[in-house]
């Protein structure tokens, strides 16, 4: 009895902290293991820049489906705020994303955040209360052009266009790519003169990613560290860094545990009965209040 009583005094505690991390999370998806090895320099080798293009496309991961555990860390410079939990990724691919933040040491699930193309769904199971917003209209406050298959794609280690699933070889064409010999640098200006700029190397793996604007708004950088061989012949950086500067700087830090390619699972879309529903609103004067 006495162990039960602590264990519930804990999870109490962690309570506000699980519910904080949670919304904060889901601000940065939406405007936002050991190494084998490290990267290095060496020389990159001389190719044309379509098959240059082609080798980096076919470098980021392959796969249908995937599913993780790692630690999610937020972390705040300006007020040096720092917090971890434990969560499981999964992915299908062009389809969902799902973020399932878990209590420690009883593992259950906390919190969701469910991505779709067209849908964000949030289930907060401590305070049963859910968010469910059309995607397009959350992302819109975004001020950098952003949608589900960018996402997939920074998850993932892979070289995209916004608002397209897949690239083909007419893409090409879009990007500018420029090598100082050790370095391949990728870049592509879209819609509302966003630019989207890509640093690979001779493994051919993308290693930073940026999207900024040359307005006075918010940027993301994502860098792609600590590689491992995983499922197959797929390399995979096992920490995955989204440093994301508005009028303050924040980082949101995957650190995988495993990554399984091509695992059967299914998805679970639906809302629990009596949970409260909230927006977005609600959600960011939350967190304004947090911070």
């Amino acid at each position: 009895m006495n162990l039960r009583k602590k264990l519930t005094t804990k999870l109490i505690s962690n309570k506000f902290n699980y519910r904080n991390l949670f919304l904060i999370s889901m601000l940065f998806w939406i405007v936002s293991c050991k190494s084998t090895h490290e990267t290095k320099i060496v020389p990159l080798q001389e190719m044309s820049q379509e098959d240059r293009l082609n080798l980096i496309i076919q470098s980021g991961l392959q796969y249908n489906t995937l599913s993780s555990s790692l630690k999610l860390t937020i972390m705040q410079f300006k007020g040096a705020k720092n917090i971890s939990v434990d969560a499981q990724l999964r992915i299908i691919r062009n389809e969902a994303i799902q973020l399932s933040l878990r209590i420690p040491l009883i593992g259950t699930e906390a919190a969701k955040i469910l991505i779709t193309p067209d849908r964000i769904l949030i289930i907060d199971r401590l305070n049963k209360q859910y968010l469910y917003e059309p995607l397009q209209d959350i992302l819109s406050k975004a001020s950098i052009d952003f949608d589900y298959y960018s996402l997939e794609a920074l998850l993932t280690n892979r070289l995209f266009i916004a608002g397209k699933k897949e690239l083909i070889p007419l893409d090409y064409l879009l990007f500018n790519v420029q090598e100082d010999g050790y370095h391949v640098n990728i870049s592509h200006t879209g819609r509302q003169n966003i630019q989207y700029d890509f640093v690979s190397d001779y493994s051919d793996h993308i290693q930073t990613a940026r999207i900024s604007s040359e307005r006075k708004s918010p940027s993301l950088l994502c860098e792609y560290t600590s590689w491992n061989s995983i499922s197959g012949k797929n390399t995979f950086p096992m920490l995955i860094a989204f440093t994301f500067n508005t009028q303050d700087t924040y980082k949101l830090s995957f650190s995988f545990r495993s990554v399984d390619v091509n695992p059967d699972f299914s998805i679970d879309y639906s809302i629990p009965n009596k949970y409260r529903q909230i927006s977005i609103q609600q959600v960011i004067k939350f967190i304004d209040n947090l911070l």
